[in-house]
């Protein structure tokens, strides 16, 4: 749909993706509106027009100051962000009102921008939901670490004692339990019995602080239990001087943080996940085409969520049989997965083949860990021969319908992940939305293309747009054309002798013939009745050669009409009249809109035809002037002309050779 003239500048000033608006005048008056304001307001649009700007949106009400100095120049802009309305249906719009004053959109009017921000808000809320959640759950986590560090601090933290080689001297009950020892199990024992990779792990502690005789708290270090169970114990340590000079033993004091280290982990993946959505929302709402969103997303998912493929199944298009190709694949570019990549982009899926097809087919989600029956046989060989573990693949749905599957690969072993699915599913019912907004909204550009073709095969197209932008009566005047009518001899018994579809066939094909030659000679063709054609030069772009266009489009007539003759058998001939001078051209009425033509230029051409001859093109004298230079011609000499008395005329009966046209 045409952009009207506030909207186009509207859009190079602030780079909107999409605008509603009104314009108010200098007493706050509705004096227009964009098509989408009812979607603002309860209000139709016929309510709006001529009403206080403060009916329509009763926020405005007592800012009329504001406003004034607005549309004096003393006030840049006003604006009133976050109104909430409830739509028809129940649900909350969220909108932003700018009130600005820019002379080269309007004058002496004040431009009343509005801008859905629903979407936004509503976004902005979640996010805040789920910090508040988080906040909630970390709060909890630190009322209970104090909670558990007043017990621990009435009881004995897990203690050990070592040697400078690290053997291990005395022990708490403590750490007894929390590394499942007995006492007798871990005396004389060296400490990398229960600290994992101890070399590495204490190598800060021997080399860094302790060196230089300092303590160290709360390093972090992982460790395992009797019966195997890894843990993570925060320790601190210190340097405990011994009765023998230069001996020395080391001091630690450990701390079972296993848990926060795992609540810590699900903070980040939740944080991971929520910065996946939002980033994706933000993709998608700045994104024209899927096409042009997909590889974003992704690569989203996969950096974000530590995927190393991702893939984008659709239906192929124009197929009777469902089946599915990768529209879009992404993988890490450190991982040896190109034969994989290389296959899936020649792979083609039947409904119920391999993941995507099994998915589309049932419409739900699958995880899987064994990736040798879940693909094409080539497939699956090669998924397993780079080391691909782990598959999760999902629908893409919008109201039920499946638009299409993603799928995502990982070379690491990863453990069905409820709420991994659960945002996955989500962000899936986001881009089923935006591809079935996509797919809607294609459909009516089609539509509308198809209305505008329409509407060119009965306007022309600069009559046309004038008639979109001001519905109302066009009438213009043009002082320089010349006019034709054709007419078909013995029209009427020829109507008497064949049926009514053959002679319906027979001026198809005529006209079609000429309608080709009118677009040859870029005339416009103004209608046609019965058996009589009607074209005219010169309008609705003035040209020069108006006349020499004609003569050439009557010439070429004859000759279509010889060659129909030839080909069909028949004796057809015809009646060309011209004239030229000037005409006042426009479109009425408001119902079969028809453009056409009137003055006495117009008259005359018809006369010229009426009271022409078989076979001949008669024309006008002014016409004669135009052409004499160019064309031969035959003078006919008065005849008498209904409504004009005697006019002289000549026939046109061919071009003059070696003069360029």
């Amino acid at each position: 749909m045409k952009q009207s003239k506030i909207e186009q500048i509207f859009n190079q000033k602030l780079i909107l993706t999409s605008i509603d608006y009104l314009v108010i005048d200098k007493n706050f008056k509705v004096v227009e509106i964009s098509a989408g304001v009812e979607n603002f307001t309860e209000l139709s649009p016929e309510v709006i027009l001529h009403k206080d700007v403060s009916e329509v949106f009763p926020e405005l009400v007592g800012v009329e100051g504001i406003l004034r100095e607005v549309l004096q120049g003393d006030r840049q802009y006003f604006d009133y962000k976050g109104i909430a309305r409830f739509t028809a249906s129940n649900s909350t719009l969220y909108m932003n009102l700018y009130v600005i004053k820019d002379d080269e959109i309007t004058n002496n009017q004040l431009l009343v921008i509005l801008e859905d921000v629903t979407e936004k808000m509503l976004l902005e809320q979640t996010l805040i939901q789920r910090n508040n959640e988080l906040e909630l759950l970390l709060s909890r986590l630190s009322a209970s670490n104090q909670y558990i560090d007043k017990i621990i601090s009435s009881m004995a933290d897990a203690l050990l004692v070592t040697n400078q080689a690290g053997k291990i001297r005395t022990i708490n009950k403590a750490a007894e339990k929390l590394f499942e020892y007995s006492e007798a199990d871990l005396i004389n024992q060296h400490i990398s019995l229960i600290i994992s990779n101890c070399e590495n792990q204490l190598k800060i502690f021997y080399e860094e602080v302790l060196s230089i005789g300092e303590s160290l708290p709360d390093i972090e270090l992982t460790c395992h239990t009797k019966t195997g169970k890894q843990i993570s114990v925060s320790f601190s340590c210190a340097i405990i001087p011994t009765e023998i000079p230069g001996i020395q033993d080391y001091l630690y004091i450990g701390r079972d943080v296993t848990e926060k280290q795992i609540i810590e982990r699900e903070r980040k993946r939740i944080e991971k996940r929520l910065f996946a959505q939002y980033f994706i929302s933000r993709v998608l709402s700045n994104s024209d085409t899927l096409k042009e969103a997909l590889p974003k997303i992704i690569l989203a998912v996969c950096e974000t969520l530590n995927w190393d493929i991702g893939e984008f199944w659709i239906r192929r298009i124009n197929q009777e049989n469902l089946q599915l190709q990768c529209l879009e694949i992404w993988f890490k570019p450190q991982i040896e997965v190109t034969e994989f990549v290389e296959v899936t982009k020649q792979t083609i899926f039947n409904l119920g083949e391999g993941l995507p097809g099994k998915v589309w087919e049932a419409g739900t989600p699958v995880w899987s860990n064994d990736l040798a029956n879940d693909a094409s046989v080539k497939r699956s060989q090669i998924a397993l021969k780079a080391g691909i573990s782990t598959a999760f693949v999902f629908p893409i749905q919008h109201e039920n319908e499946i638009l299409g599957v993603m799928s995502f690969f990982s070379c690491q072993h990863q453990g069905y992940d409820e709420h991994f699915l659960q945002t996955m599913l989500t962000i899936g019912n986001q881009i089923g939305q935006f591809m079935q907004r996509e797919k809607a909204e294609l459909a009516l550009r089609y539509e509308q293309e198809q209305t505008e073709r329409l509407l060119l095969n009965i306007l022309p197209q600069k009559i046309a747009q004038k008639l979109k932008s001001q519905p109302s009566t066009i009438a213009d005047y043009f002082n320089e054309v010349t006019v034709m009518f054709a007419d078909i001899v013995g029209f009427t018994q020829l109507s008497s002798r064949i049926s009514p579809t053959q002679l319906v066939e027979m001026l198809n094909e005529i006209f079609s013939g000429f309608d080709r030659l009118a677009e040859k000679h870029n005339l416009e063709k103004i209608k046609t009745i019965g058996d009589a054609y009607m074209v005219v030069a010169g309008l609705p772009k003035a040209r020069k050669d108006h006349a020499i266009a004609i003569a050439e489009m009557a010439l070429d007539m004859q000759t279509t009409i010889t060659q129909y003759n030839e080909k069909n058998h028949e004796l057809l001939s015809m009646r060309i009249g011209i004239s030229s001078g000037d005409v006042v051209a426009g479109v009425i009425g408001t119902k079969k809109f028809i453009y056409d033509l009137w003055g006495d230029t117009v008259n005359t051409a018809s006369r010229m035809e009426s009271q022409g001859l078989p076979g001949k093109i008669q024309v006008t004298e002014a016409t004669y002037q135009y052409l004499r230079d160019r064309y031969l011609f035959e003078q006919r000499g008065f005849i008498e002309v209904k409504g004009k008395g005697e006019m002289l005329t000549y026939f046109l009966t061919g071009r003059i050779e070696n003069v360029g046209n």
